[in-house]
């Protein structure tokens, strides 16, 4: 698909991030838009996440505080920073708060992030 695709803040629908409570997630580049890659936002509240990519993913810290670990290290992030998590890395995302994230993954799935 071609041509500038404009996503307004507030907008679109949220849904619980793998019906998690204390998540939200607006997928906004999906199967319709995109066959390579996936992008949305994402905001939780006190919680920590486990993940493990099978993709490259971009993540962005929009507002709150992050904190991450991975590989032994920790990381935490405040809006503005960004966080790179190649194919096959194992992370926690973590927020004692309320914060949100943008991210991008490639190459996309589209089990995962369906038809935005």
């Amino acid at each position: 698909m071609s041509g500038l695709k404009f996503f307004r803040k507030g907008e679109g629908e949220w849904n619980p991030w793998r019906g998690l409570e204390g998540t939200r997630i607006r997928r906004l580049v999906g199967t319709k838009i995109s066959r390579t890659i996936g992008a949305g936002v994402m905001t939780m509240e006190k919680q920590t996440i486990q993940s493990l990519n099978d993709f490259d993913e971009v993540i962005v810290v929009l507002d709150g505080h992050y904190r991450s670990r991975s590989e032994g290290k920790e990381y935490e992030a405040e809006p503005g920073d960004i966080f790179w998590a190649p194919a096959g890395t194992a992370f926690e995302l973590e927020t004692d708060s309320t914060a949100t994230v943008f991210y991008a993954r490639y190459p996309m799935d589209p089990k995962v992030e369906g038809e935005g």
